[in-house]
């Protein structure tokens, strides 16, 4: 797959690169027509040729999906990314949403080792276009797609997904409670739901101004998913790979203390 990649990088790069230039020529037309202001307009630009996540063509060209996905994306990587797929019991006929996808590895790496049909969602346009442009370029439009939307405001169905999936995201969603009830709402009966983020233990007790903003305590997202109706709740602390992607800093320091880490959890619809 790596060969294949690299062989069709350049197209994807090369896309993405026409995409920053339309968007920029759109602004120039909205500043012409006076819609936006000058600052507006610089400012915009300033996004767009700054967003190296997205448009670092270099960057793009050079790695290949698979170096890709066991980036620092989020912790674990796809070691991890497969071990939820197997806790899931993932298979050929699950069709699994992927909730704050991305650029869609974890999509990807999913329909491919499993063979299921997955659908990402994120609420970032620019990361979503990208996740589409990678899929197409590796040839997976047929068993992944992608949606614009919030976790806590998903455009599904009561009940049309066999499994759900979150890594590195869940944390980051002030309305915790809306997407555990969101993601309920459109799991099949018997649906299992798997999900990754960085949460604090009952250690932490002093939780000041410099503390990590969003991380709930483990038995806080317990009660969450059971509130939602959710059953056969698992927990796994996931510590030796969160001080892998910690090797120094506050975040290794509070891990060191026993007081953050990394969990897996794994849910169940009745």
């Amino acid at each position: 797959m790596e060969a294949r990649f690299g062989e069709e990088a350049e197209w994807v790069s090369s896309a993405l690169h026409s995409a920053r230039v339309e968007q920029a020529a759109l602004l120039h037309a909205l500043l012409k027509k006076k819609i936006l202001q000058p600052e507006e307009f610089l400012a915009e630009v300033n996004e767009i040729v700054s967003d190296d996540y997205v448009y670092s063509v270099q960057r793009f060209v050079a790695q290949s999906e698979c170096q890709l996905r066991n980036e620092r994306w989020h912790i674990g990587g796809a070691e991890a990314t497969e071990q939820m797929g197997r806790r899931l019991s993932l298979g050929p006929n699950d069709v699994v949403l992927d909730i704050g996808c991305g650029i869609g590895g974890p999509a990807r790496q999913i329909a491919e080792t499993f063979g299921s049909t997955v659908v990402g969602v994120d609420h970032r346009f620019e990361r979503i276009i990208e996740a589409m442009l990678r899929t197409a370029a590796l040839g997976m439009r047929s068993r992944v797609s992608f949606h614009i939307a919030d976790a806590e405001h998903l455009p599904f169905e009561d009940e049309v997904f066999d499994a759900a999936i979150s890594q590195a995201t869940l944390d980051r969603i002030p309305d915790k409670i809306g997407v555990i009830r969101e993601t309920f709402r459109v799991l099949k009966q018997g649906g299992r739901f798997g999900f990754e983020c960085e949460a604090i233990t009952e250690k932490m007790t002093n939780l000041g101004e410099e503390d990590p903003v969003g991380l709930f305590r483990i038995l806080a997202w317990q009660q969450l998913l059971d509130a939602a109706g959710f059953v056969e709740i698992e927990i796994q602390e996931m510590w030796e790979e969160s001080r892998q992607f910690y090797p120094s800093g506050p975040e290794r320091e509070q891990m060191d203390r026993g007081e953050r880490v990394n969990i897996r959890m794994i849910a169940h619809k009745p």
